[in-house]
């Protein structure tokens, strides 16, 4: 099994956004990572990052947040489709499609993989339908899954188990949205990965087991930074999409473990 990381550019992000406080009109750069994990049984992307529509037409696409709070900095060569052709990955071996949440910035190429099925959680997916293409939450319609793509909705209370072995786990880390997840990732050895979409947006949140500064419900998203907090102290990997100091020194598509 292998598990990579891909970076599919940038989003400026308004600090309020990200750490609570408020909007106070100050940005600060973050990039928008996917994850690749390669299954006996398949290829899993997890998260897609941004609409290739976001290159060249981000308000139009987006809305007003384009401009203002989640500023996008992104180009055609950063998509998840060229990054995947730069990683060698053939598209046909792609079985699932899975998202943290639904905005704007982690599901915007799902419907670019026809031959994979989209795995959503429906509470998530409920959520995201009642607020999209307001242009002020960060859904949008065309995002989530392809016409003819095959979609399944799933629900449950902690963990669902994509493959029945143990190896790659959705855990329930609700509250920055009602229906986010996060994926753990564990290999023949025993290490550990746990990628956290939203959950998190820092490393100094990872510490103090504090949520983001956007959430939806504040109590849940403070029980689900303690979950991830707690995963770390029993020595699984910890990735935070968003935070900028734990992507720096990494290539654009990289092997972070393989066995």
């Amino acid at each position: 099994m292998k598990l990579m990381s891909a970076r599919c550019g940038h989003v400026d992000v308004d600090i309020g956004l990200l750490e609570g406080g408020g909007i106070n009109g100050n940005l600060r750069r973050v990039p928008s990572m996917c994850f690749i994990i390669e299954h006996p049984e398949g290829l899993v992307l997890w998260d897609t990052s941004m609409h290739p529509c976001v290159c060249t037409d981000p308000t139009g696409y987006w809305g007003r947040l384009a401009t203002t709070v989640t500023v996008p900095q992104f180009s055609e060569n950063e998509t998840l489709l060229a990054r995947l052709t730069q990683a060698g990955i053939d598209l046909s071996q792609i079985r699932f499609v899975v998202n943290s949440h639904l905005h704007n910035d982690h599901c915007g190429m799902n419907r670019f993989f026809p031959q994979a099925t989209v795995l959503i959680r429906r509470s998530e997916h409920d959520h995201a339908v009642g607020l999209m293409d307001t242009g002020k939450h960060g859904y949008v319609r065309d995002d989530f899954y392809g016409d003819n793509q095959t979609v399944e909705l799933i629900e449950y209370d902690d963990t669902y188990d994509i493959f029945d072995d143990g190896r790659l786990t959705l855990l329930s880390t609700v509250g920055h949205t009602p229906g986010h997840q996060s994926l753990q990732v564990k290999f023949a050895s025993g290490r550990r990965f746990v990628m956290t979409g939203d959950a998190l947006y820092t490393a100094r949140q990872l510490a103090t087991r504090q949520p983001p500064g956007l959430v939806f419900d504040r109590k849940e998203a403070l029980a689900s930074a303690g979950r991830l907090a707690d995963l770390g102290e029993q020595g699984v990997t910890v990735l935070i999409h968003h935070e900028p100091t734990l992507w720096a020194d990494k290539p654009d598509v990289a092997t972070l473990w393989q066995e």
